[in-house]
């Protein structure tokens, strides 16, 4: 049953990954990442990550995603045109499409079956991991806060500058 539930919330996150890349309109491209995140937070429920699970929905399907429909909607960006037809990107995106499905399968095959799905004894204390955070992966994390600012001061002037043209 466990199984059963990972490889449906598994499928609903590709597939709503896939739709939140491929549709026109971008608050519902957003909308679907939603679910595509909460999906993501079932799988790691599944694999006995809670903690994970948690900072998924409270930090990326709440904080992250605000942010970009707020984004959105102070740039007021409408749905998307289609330009004119260019074939030959149609056919580079689906060979590489193609390429990587067949590259990851392969790997899936090769190593996917050997892999534990046990983590050993699992401890509901979260100090090792914030420790391990605040020390060595300082400066990435912190890097990430200066490039989410710097989005969103960066969206404010686009929009500024669209309402004073």
């Amino acid at each position: 049953m466990e199984r059963l539930v990972f490889d449906a919330a598994a499928a609903l996150t590709i597939l709503f990954a896939g739709l939140m890349v491929m549709h026109p309109h971008p608050v519902k491209s957003v909308l679907a990442l939603v679910v595509s995140f909460f999906g993501l937070a079932v799988c790691y429920v599944m694999l006995s990550a809670p903690f994970i699970a948690a900072i998924q929905v409270i930090v990326y399907a709440g904080a992250i995603l605000v942010l970009f429909l707020f984004v959105l909607m102070l740039l007021n960006v409408g749905e998307e045109t289609r330009g004119r037809e260019r074939p030959i990107q149609r056919w580079l995106s689906a060979a590489a499409l193609l390429v990587f499905a067949g590259l990851l399968l392969g790997l899936l095959r090769a190593h996917g079956a050997s892999a534990p799905l046990s983590f050993g004894p699992l401890s509901g204390d979260v100090a090792p991991l914030a420790r391990l955070l605040f020390s060595r992966y300082l400066l990435p994390f912190e890097a990430l806060s200066v490039l989410l600012l710097a989005a969103l001061v960066g969206a404010f002037v686009l929009a500024q500058r669209e309402k004073g043209a």
